[in-house]
């Protein structure tokens, strides 16, 4: 297997799909991936509710309160205000899954699920539907489309502003789709890269490989580490920026 069948194997997701009825029934690593992450989520957060009768359970309790905790007061609150307080358990749920689809990567055998443009757009899309549901709720459809134009616009720069604004809520959508995306893969390409050193230089010589072997190692653990904190840092700016998004048309100009 060359270095190119090693890279595309990494990058592209197998379709394992059965078909019913004459229906096509997609399963692939990336769809099985995201569905054992879901169902860990939910049995381990309903194991930690039900936790408080030992000391392990109180402390993985207190552990989860802190997190709601920092969730509402670093993120919602700050961005979104009261009226955010309803869609904390939203944002909870959004950083735990994408935090646990970005560290599945990591796992061998499984694939890193947010570094499919397929699964970083359809979060961008839930993202984009709390923003304009928010705008909705606390400003109905006339306050919600009045909150595109800048107060004190001139009547006739109105029929530009409008659409600029309008392209602007749907590129922040998007942006928050391609920047994870882009991130998670980067991030894998260059574990990939830094292992693929030690055979690219053993081809030439054997004991040259031998001699890539330890920095080579070394460099991987290193960015393996470092892609840990990728994951949590991905999962924090995308529930972040989701937040402010969704905080900028409530509180509108």
């Amino acid at each position: 297997m060359d270095v190119a069948e090693i890279i595309s194997h990494h990058i592209l997701d197998h379709d394992w799909g059965v078909t019913l009825a004459g229906f096509r029934l997609p399963v692939t690593t990336h769809t099985v991936t995201l569905l054992g992450i879901s169902v860990v989520l939910l049995l381990g957060l309903h194991w930690i509710s039900l936790g408080r009768q030992s000391r392990t359970g109180r402390l993985l309790t207190t552990l989860a309160e802190e997190y709601v905790s920092f969730i509402r007061d670093s993120m919602v609150l700050p961005n979104m205000g009261r009226e955010g307080r309803g869609f904390l358990p939203y944002f909870c749920t959004l950083f735990l899954f994408v935090l646990f689809a970005a560290l599945a990567g990591l796992v061998p055998g499984m694939r890193t699920a947010t570094a499919n443009i397929s699964v970083t757009a359809a979060l961008a899309l839930c993202s984009g539907g709390l923003i304009l549901y928010s705008g909705l709720k606390f400003h109905g459809v006339i306050g919600f489309l009045k909150g595109f134009v800048p107060s004190g616009t001139p009547g006739w720069l109105v029929p530009l502003i409008f659409p600029l604004e309008v392209v602007s809520l749907i590129i922040k959508v998007c942006v928050l789709a391609i920047r994870l995306f882009a991130n998670m893969l980067s991030g894998h390409m260059v574990l990939i890269c830094l292992l693929l050193i030690i055979f690219i230089v053993g081809q030439m010589h054997v004991a040259a490989g031998a001699g890539a072997l330890i920095p080579a190692m070394g460099l991987e653990i290193f960015m393996t580490c470092l892609e840990l904190l990728v994951a949590f840092l991905q999962a924090y700016v995308f529930t972040l920026l989701t937040a402010i998004f969704a905080g900028s048309v409530i509180h509108t100009h």
